[in-house]
């Protein structure tokens, strides 16, 4: 009986975990000694930080788009110039895409949307407007039609500097 009631002492005490204790310590390595010249076991109080943040992913919050009030790109017959015009009562959220599939990588934005354009939210390489007159010195250039894409050219200072695919419900030629 005694054995089993030692037993247990044994095993309670080894599964006793300081509740109190937030921090990581480091074990002292001055060994620091007691007035028996025996090392003692303190730990100093030097707190460890080694939890690394990731890093945060902002939600960009989309609105919604009136399918009543939607304005398009409009590629120029005559220049093959491709233009976003600024309308506040119209809603337009047109992407410029890498490659012509809306999985690829966002190149270019032209939004009605502050929550769209303010910052860049969309992590866009060439910025996100509010229409493409505010680009510096920059503008597109209608290329060809792929698949359910247009194909357009960024130009910068009249240099081409990328291509880039816009959805072709979100452009249409003027008469």
């Amino acid at each position: 009986m005694r054995s089993i009631l030692l037993f247990l002492i044994v095993l309670t005490g080894c599964n006793y975990v300081d509740d109190k204790k937030d921090q990581e310590t480091i074990a002292d390595t001055s060994a620091a000694k007691n007035s028996y010249n025996i090392e003692a076991d303190k730990k100093d109080t030097i707190a460890l930080k080694q939890k690394l943040q990731a890093k945060k992913v902002e939600v960009v919050n989309e609105e919604p788009i009136s399918k009543d009030f939607i304005q398009r790109a409009v590629i120029s017959k005559s220049d093959s110039t491709v233009n976003v015009y600024q309308n506040i009562r119209a809603d337009y959220r047109i992407f410029g895409y890498k490659s012509p599939d809306t999985n690829s990588k966002k190149l270019l934005l032209f939004s009605v949307f502050t929550n769209d354009v303010e910052g860049n939210p969309h992590n866009c390489a060439y910025g996100s407007y509010y229409y493409s007159g505010a680009m510096d010195n920059m503008r597109l250039k209608f290329v060809k039609k792929v698949g359910d894409f247009v194909e357009v050219a960024l130009l910068k200072d009249n240099q081409s500097v990328s291509p880039m695919f816009l959805h072709h419900k979100w452009v249409e030629f003027d008469d």
